[in-house]
């Protein structure tokens, strides 16, 4: 044979129909979500909405009374009021509850990215609130962790 052979036509009952064939792509593998995974991801968008709440009830404690913390107002970090954190972890406090409410009804993408996000900042900020209540503090970090695990590695898993 030369290599200036035509190739031979579909359907022609040659051996080259097999080829075709396997030249075709692959079709994609039906895979199931894993209920477990989806319940991890569940699992983080409910601590999400507690530790949105946590927060949220930590920032009103600090705008109402000052007296409540130990250390006083400058000893804190990167803010020199109770005001001021207060109204930061009111307002974090709620992005984190509606993240976790937008992905316990519905699973939707842009609560998980804002879970994953709020989650980051919130451990960032109770570093610097650390000084002032270090219970709440470290319980909101450690949180804050075990939310974005579960948003990162088993948050696609509920997306259908």
């Amino acid at each position: 044979m030369s290599q200036t052979s035509n190739p031979p036509q579909p359907g022609s009952g040659s051996t080259d129909d097999s080829v075709s064939i396997l030249r075709a792509p692959l079709p994609a593998p039906e895979t199931q979500p894993s209920p477990a995974l989806q319940n991890w991801t569940y699992f983080g968008a409910a601590i999400m909405a507690f530790m949105g709440v946590s927060w949220a009830v930590l920032g009103l404690i600090a705008l109402v009374d000052d007296e409540f913390f130990s250390v006083r107002t400058n000893g804190l970090l990167a803010l020199d009021s109770y005001t001021s954190w207060g109204w930061v972890h009111l307002l974090g406090g709620l992005l984190a509850l509606t993240a976790g409410v937008g992905i316990l009804w519905g699973g939707r993408r842009w609560a998980r990215i804002l879970g994953i996000v709020v989650a980051g900042l919130s451990a960032v900020v109770n570093l610097g609130f650390l000084a002032a209540s270090p219970v709440w503090a470290t319980m909101l970090i450690a949180l804050g962790v075990v939310v974005i695990y579960a948003l990162t590695v088993h948050g696609p898993e509920i997306e259908s």
